[in-house]
């Protein structure tokens, strides 16, 4: 945790900039934002309709950046477009290099982990998600400290909502099998009590080989599998997996007007998928 400390000391400036804005890289990130800032400030989205993989940047991207007290983004592994305006900012404060969550790394469509990488969905996991809540309450109560009751106030109410949450998912059962279209969603695995048993594609942009076709249904381990895809997944690349029990989800939580309840809806579509497919 001594990084987190001093990651939170960076944000002391000698001279706070003229706007206290907070801006905020991506979307999951923002709506945790949302909930420690309530009742204080707005916090501004950066990427409002752009991943952190595909960014095009804009003056308007620039003049927030620029006016902001703090940047708040994942970091270059999630956000490599970003990383020259933002990675010698004084001011913007990287959640993956800050040491303040748990990472895991990228696994390939085999299952096996790659050494030297990180998974970057990181606010799937509820306390990982409960963790930058903290961090951005401590960043932001040492630049505005007159709001610092409410923030951390915040902060705790928004880690019992989500712990709370979490835990409706929380049994003894074994572990259910499941696929992804690409392995985005290992964070929701502990959560959820999952296990996951291979993907079609290291890249969503890119189709599944036939031989990734057919080592996943050579090595299923139930007839029936859940899949997990995104919604623009098309059938023809996937059908030949059958029989398999389809569910779209979107981990970026895109549109989702409230963290707790993003994150509900996708551990339920992802519960059930996998529920629905055994029986």
């Amino acid at each position: 945790m001594s990084r987190f400390f001093a990651f939170c000391a960076l944000a002391l400036f000698s001279t706070l900039s003229w706007s206290q804005s907070l801006v905020v890289s991506t979307h999951p990130i923002y709506l945790i934002a949302e909930e420690i800032t309530q009742g204080v400030e707005k916090p501004v989205l950066l990427l409002a309709d752009q991943t952190g993989h595909d960014v095009t940047l804009t003056p308007a991207h620039r003049k927030a950046i620029l006016d902001a007290s703090l940047v708040i983004w994942l970091g270059k592994a999630h956000e490599a477009p970003l990383d020259k305006l933002l990675s010698d900012n004084p001011k913007a404060i990287s959640v993956l290099e800050s040491g303040i969550v748990q990472t895991l790394p990228q696994r390939n469509t085999r299952r096996v982990a790659l050494n030297n990488t990180v998974d970057t969905h990181v606010w799937l996991d509820p306390n990982n998600a409960v963790r930058i809540g903290f961090f951005i309450a401590a960043l932001r109560s040492q630049q505005l400290p007159e709001h610092k009751d409410l923030y951390w106030a915040n902060a705790k109410r928004f880690a019992q909502e989500m712990l709370l949450t979490a835990q409706q998912y929380n049994t003894n059962s074994s572990a259910k099998t499941y696929w992804a279209y690409h392995d985005a969603y290992q964070y929701l695995e502990r959560a959820l009590n999952l296990k996951f048993a291979g993907a079609l594609t290291d890249d969503p942009h890119v189709a599944p080989t036939m031989a990734q076709i057919k080592y996943l249904n050579d090595s299923r381990p139930n007839r029936n599998m859940c899949l997990l895809a995104e919604g623009h997944a098309s059938k023809n690349q996937y059908q030949k997996l059958n029989p398999i029990t389809f569910q779209a989800v979107d981990e970026s939580m895109s549109g989702a007007g409230d963290f707790v309840v993003a994150w509900k809806k996708l551990a339920e579509q992802t519960h059930n998928c996998v529920l629905n497919a055994r029986k």
